[in-house]
């Protein structure tokens, strides 16, 4: 999948200055048309979500996918105006964008966060398939992994912390 953000110099947006994170409900194509503001307080949207079918040795065909065509522009506009209605999309302008992970196929729904050890690789701890932001999930993340290789990477029962002794 790849996912565009759109920066937004218009109407609609006056007063704006926190992060405005609306749920995706049904419409996983567009999993996040969130508003954030940069450093400097310039808005922009996103990011919208776009599934290619391309290969990763063809990235030509990727750059292509992943540019978002004026239907996508209109689409990812509509959604923002559910919570922004004065917002004008013939102003979002595509800004960057990012190829996001995946860990499920195309149409099979929404999958977020798998987290993997193996017994035969003992101490890889793999986190894999984030589509929505991690860092908002990062602290929780965090005390998951970490009660995950008490369990199974250190097999240690009662203070744990005692091993990390002297490693501050």
């Amino acid at each position: 999948m790849s996912g565009t953000y759109f920066s937004y110099k218009g109407p609609g947006i006056n007063n704006i200055s926190r992060l405005i994170h609306p749920s995706p409900g049904d419409a996983v194509d567009h999993l996040s048309a969130r508003l954030s503001l940069d450093v400097d307080g310039n808005v922009r949207f996103g990011p919208d979500i776009q599934q290619l079918g391309a290969s990763d040795s063809d990235l030509d065909a990727l750059e292509s996918e992943s540019t978002p065509s004026s239907d996508r522009i209109a689409s990812i506009g509509s959604t923002i105006q559910d919570y922004l209605p004065d917002i004008d999309p013939n102003l979002l302008t595509p800004e960057s964008t990012e190829i996001q992970p995946n860990i499920s196929s195309p149409k099979s729904g929404f999958s977020d966060f798998m987290f993997r050890h193996s017994s035969d690789r003992q101490g890889l701890v793999e986190l894999l398939g984030f589509n929505s932001p991690g860092l908002t999930s990062s602290l929780a993340i965090g005390e998951y992994v970490a009660a995950m290789v008490r369990r199974d990477v250190w097999k240690a029962e009662g203070n744990v912390e005692a091993l990390a002794d002297g490693w501050e």
